[in-house]
């Protein structure tokens, strides 16, 4: 009965946030904005630029598929709280969250992949769910047990990076964020928001997190925010027929994310693709993985990424797209 009695308020705390996250969900129409402004709602925190750097995230970060925006706005809240200030056992205390938060995410919705989530249907209904579920698992993550969300022996190689990284003072998205004149002396929380965005999220090798800096700078500077509910349902009812839903002008997240699409095309055609562990070949859970990143030099490869994305946010920013 105790434990019982325990439950009832996370409960309750859990639907009143579904209800806020879907109340906003009528009124942005897009994940990652939705899952942000709902979080902040919750937390009584007023940082309407956050929603902009989650501006260009939807469809899986500039619209690519890729780490559904229920998962990056988290994340990015999850750095302002957190940052890279405290470490425990060769990590920021960070990583253990949102691991921890990335495998909640992946027991309820078997996958962190936008484009398996929402498959190919026009209704996007299968969004629905990780968006409005979003604020109970960040909060989860920060208040349940994050034990063993990152096995021992993948955190060992983890470890090892991370103090490679140090040494060199390197950091895949702060790097962009710096060359884009940002600095963490005038903006902290910017540096601090980026800092689950390591070798592609939390060393997972997922997507580049140079590349995911370029798509945050862009909401971010650029990125507007939607809050009509009439306009919402006009996109989904265009969406539902099959029409063009991402139409710059219909909601105004779509110019955002759109930006940050063309920048991935931009991005895949000059390295390979978007994908961390696809461009530097290295798989980071293992000690060989590891290795190969160090001994190769790679991050001298992966400093010369985060020029090169500073430099195409730039003109993207100055001309309105990317070539």
């Amino acid at each position: 009965m105790e434990a019982i009695g325990r439950q009832r308020p996370e409960r309750r705390r859990n639907w009143t946030y579904r209800r806020r996250g879907f109340s906003n969900l009528l009124r942005m129409g897009h994940c990652a904005p939705t899952a942000m402004q709902t979080i902040l709602d919750v937390s009584s925190t007023d940082k309407e630029w956050l929603v902009r750097l989650s501006a260009g995230m939807p469809g899986g970060i500039g619209n690519t598929g890729h780490e559904c925006g229920a998962v990056t706005s988290p994340l990015a809240v999850m750095g302002t709280q957190l940052g890279l200030r405290e470490v425990d056992r060769g990590l920021p205390v960070i990583f253990d969250r949102g691991h921890a938060l990335c495998r909640d995410f992946v027991a309820c919705h078997r996958t962190l992949q936008c484009r398996e989530i929402r498959t190919k249907d026009g209704f996007p209904r299968q969004c629905i769910g990780p968006v409005l579920r979003s604020a109970e698992l960040w909060r989860g993550a920060l208040d349940g047990d994050r034990s063993n969300a990152i096995p021992e022996g993948t955190r060992a190689g983890y470890s090892r990076l991370y103090s490679h990284f140090v040494e060199n003072e390197f950091h895949c998205a702060q790097a962009v964020l710096g060359h884009l004149g940002y600095s963490p002396a005038e903006h902290r929380e910017l540096f601090d928001a980026a800092s689950a965005f390591m070798g592609g999220t939390l060393f997972m090798g997922r997507t580049c997190s140079a590349f995911t800096a370029g798509v945050m700078a862009i909401g971010l500077k650029d990125g507007e925010i939607e809050n009509s509910r009439l306009r919402v349902i006009r996109l989904l009812a265009i969406m539902t027929v099959g029409g063009d839903a991402f139409d710059d002008h219909l909601n105004k997240f779509n110019a955002s994310m759109n930006r940050g699409y063309r920048l991935s095309r931009w991005f895949a055609n000059e390295f390979g693709s978007t994908q961390c562990r696809k461009i530097t070949g290295c798989d980071f859970s293992t000690s060989g993985g590891v290795s190969r990143y160090i001994d190769g030099d790679l991050i001298t490869r992966c400093r010369g990424i985060g020029c090169r994305v500073a430099e195409q946010v730039e003109l993207t920013l100055a001309v309105g797209s990317v070539e």
